[in-house]
């Protein structure tokens, strides 16, 4: 019989291990970009490479206990920053057929084992005989024991798993049976004609230790990123604990095994058994096995265990943990472009973008757009799906150029027309009707603030297909804030600006070509800084996590040292130095995503009531749309949203008034419209989209239909700036005859 080694499986000997946990399940990652940490992954290895300079490296991994011990009695620098015990399943395979049931049976058998290659091999044997010889004692045979086979390679130091080497003895029937410190899976012992010896099965904990290597100079000087890092792997362990099901899922895939293979390898603990705390217990196991290898001649001379130990990293990773700073993971389906970007031939092979005329023009194209991105909608937002290829198209029909100035080649089309368009691209899809909404904002920012040439090479830009995404909002530092902390400052001793920050809700971002940026200069003014996509300094992530809105993108940018020319800086404050409209049309295009997506709802839900709805018990009507209560509360609905649209239309007229004759009158009204418009729609929208499923029935809540994005993205967008101001700033209005005036 002639089995080929390559054929055989491969045994499960990996470990699994907790920096892979805590990549899978994503915080880690994700937060290693928005801090600027040059991380570099081998994926199921353990190992983690951190660039601390040109040349310098740290090391994080994950190795068993007794390469650890070798590499450190080589005087390797290593620091122990983390023990991992975990137990692994022993036994003796034997043939399907085998004369061998029982451990008794064993006293004259040809026992196969691995012959030695590495020093530390021969404490594997030494395991092996100890626990064979326990249990022939167990079973009152203490004189007599198999005979241990070392099994050679064909090839010295073939590099061949020692599993393989003792499966193949097995099967080729050189041997009676094999001592198996590996595992495989019932199903592969079933397929191999091979079975456990009964009554012969352990669980021994094996012990890997996380080390960090490079010298105490640079380990100190990094010392943040390593606590950071351990911090994510420690708080990925405390997942772990709490869903054991996941957990062992993750851990199947990280060996490449089957799930149904996790019990026959380890114990069902598993998933308590990823921390990596140092502990009394563990730390003894470690300085036991020094002493064993040093007994049997596997580490050459002594060095003092004790001081590998980085004791003071620890206590900051503790703290850090319990200070809550860091987010806990939450196993959410995140996009993979929240740890790498994406691809250059995105931003660089985009097609000509169609200059439109005017209006009409402007609403045909919108038309067309929605019919193209409506039927992969749903899709796209189960999937979390981001809409390339549709934001291209977005360019190519020229709907990024709406409202640059004809004087400068643009369509500029009227803010009624500009809310319509929202309107249909919302109906289709509100996460890419939600896309687009700060780039116009800063095309109209250019229009009020920029400068002749500003406006010149901006406005060419976007009219040639150029995205602007935003960097506007950032993440409270403290409760109650709302300050801006990005700066930008003037360089000492050279042309130009640097500036710093991190910005989140940074919708359009990831797949605009520029970003402006707002920031704080040195007189503490508000300025807005328009920077490249791929500048140096710049991070953009994906990892926006919301319930809805699901395919934005409105993640994190994270600016480090970026340099701006004076030509890519905007005095943002300006615009509200006297009336401005801006604030008004800003927030009209948020009001007309939140009616498109509520249109859509309502039509999702009477087609579902006409085609699947059963009509109510004793309601005296063979079909549901047909029923009083329900074409009574569709009447409700359609009024409502009727109105809604009525008051945002005249809010939109508003606008354009205030832009002819920009006084404190007309920038006022067009304020108390939008306020009014804006809460109106708000209460409409989240009413319609939850109305969906009283008015259509238990079955439209399948989420094989997912009608629930449609409430999800109204919610979650609604909340962009809380509707319950609005009563307040037209409350003032109709009671004291006051206009709000928004400030910076």
């Amino acid at each position: 019989m002639s089995i080929k080694i390559d054929a055989l499986p491969q045994p499960a000997t990996d470990i699994p291990n907790a920096i892979d946990l805590a990549y899978e399940l994503g915080e880690l990652p994700f937060d290693l970009r928005r801090r600027g940490i040059p991380v570099l992954r081998d994926a199921g290895s353990g190992r983690l490479r951190m660039k601390a300079g040109t040349a310098d490296e740290l090391e994080l991994r994950m190795d068993p206990a007794s390469v650890v011990l070798q590499r450190l009695a080589l005087k390797e620098e290593l620091h122990i920053i983390g023990l991992q015990q975990q137990d692994r399943r022993s036994g003796i395979l034997v043939h399907s057929d085998s004369p061998l049931r029982t451990a008794a049976d064993l006293k004259a058998a040809k026992l196969g084992i691995a012959a030695r290659i590495n020093p530390d091999d021969s404490l594997r044997k030494l395991n092996a005989a100890n626990l064979v010889d326990a249990a022939l004692h167990k079973v009152g045979i203490a004189g007599a024991r198999p005979k241990w086979i070392e099994l050679q390679s064909k090839q010295a130091a073939d590099g061949i798993h020692p599993g393989r080497r003792e499966l193949h003895a097995l099967l080729s029937k050189e041997v009676d049976a094999v001592y198996a410190d590996w595992a495989l899976s019932e199903e592969s012992r079933r397929l191999l004609g091979l079975r456990e010896l009964e009554g012969f099965s352990f669980y021994t904990p094996v012990l890997t230790v996380l080390t960090v290597s490079a010298g105490a100079t640079l380990i100190q000087e990094h010392s943040v990123e390593v606590e950071r890092l351990l911090a994510h792997i420690s708080l990925a362990s405390e997942w772990a604990v709490n869903h054991p099901t996941e957990a062992h899922r993750l851990a199947a895939k990280q060996l490449g095994i089957s799930e149904n293979a996790i019990p026959f390898i380890f114990s069902d603990d598993l998933h308590k058994q990823l921390g990596v705390n140092v502990s009394d217990d563990k730390w003894s196991r470690l300085v036991n096995l020094k002493k064993e290898m040093q007994d049997h001649g596997c580490l050459q001379g002594d060095f003092p265990l004790e001081e590998s130990l980085d004791r003071a990293i620890l206590q900051n990773v503790q703290l850090l943990v319990d200070s809550g700073e860091l987010e806990h993971p939450q196993r959410e389906s995140l996009s993979q472009y929240a740890e790498r970007d994406l691809p250059l031939s995105f931003f660089n092979e985009r097609p000509r973008a169609h200059r439109l005329q005017g209006d009409e023009e402007a609403l045909a194209a919108a038309r067309l757009f929605a019919e193209e991105i409506r039927p992969g909608a749903s899709d796209r937002d189960r999937g979390r799906k981001l809409p390339l290829r549709e934001i291209r198209r977005l360019a190519e029909l020229g709907l990024l150029g709406l409202v640059v100035p004809k004087e400068y080649g643009g369509p500029d089309v009227s803010t009624r027309t500009l809310v319509d368009i929202f309107k249909i691209i919302s109906h289709a899809d509100g996460a890419i009707g939600q896309i687009p909404q700060n780039h116009h904002f800063f095309v109209k920012t250019i229009e009020l603030i920029g400068n002749k040439e500003q406006k010149s090479f901006f406005f060419q830009e976007v009219l040639n297909g150029a995205q602007f995404g935003n960097g506007l909002a950032e993440r409270s530092s403290s409760k109650g804030a709302r300050k801006i902390t990005t700066t930008v400052r003037k360089l000492d001793g050279e042309e130009g600006f640097v500036l710093n920050g991190s910005k989140y809700y940074t919708t359009g971002a990831l797949y605009s070509h520029w970003i402006p940026v707002t920031a704080m200069n040195e007189d503490e003014q508000r300025m807005t800084a328009f920077v490249p996509r791929h500048a140096p300094g710049v991070t953009v992530l994906d990892d926006w996590s919301g319930i809805g809105q699901r395919t934005t993108a409105s993640g994190s940018v994270v600016l480090r040292n970026v340099k701006v020319p004076e030509s890519c800086l905007l005095p943002h404050f300006q615009i509200f130095e006297g009336p401005q409209y801006f604030s008004a049309f800003g927030q009209i295009m948020h009001a007309a995503i939140d009616i498109g997506i509520a249109q859509a709802a309502l039509e999702d839900a009477a087609a579902f009531v006409r085609d699947y709805t059963r009509p109510a018990f004793g309601s005296g009507v063979t079909r549901a749309n047909e029923e009083p209560d329900l074409i009574r509360r569709f009447g409700e609905l359609g009024i409502r949203l009727q109105a809604a649209e009525a008051l945002l239309d005249r809010a939109a007229d508003a606008i354009d008034y205030a832009r002819k004759e920009l006084n404190a009158e007309t920038a006022g009204k067009a304020a108390l419209t939008v306020d009014s418009a804006k809460w109106l729609v708000t209460e409409t929208a989240i009413e319609i989209t939850n109305a969906l499923f009283e008015v259509a029935g238990t079955s439209s809540m399948d989420r094989k239909h997912n009608y629930d994005r449609h409430w999800r993205n109204v919610r979650i967008h609604t909340l962009h700036d809380p509707a319950r101001l609005k009563l307040h700033h037209v409350g003032k209005w109709f009671l004291n005859g006051v206009y709000h005036e928004y400030k910076m």
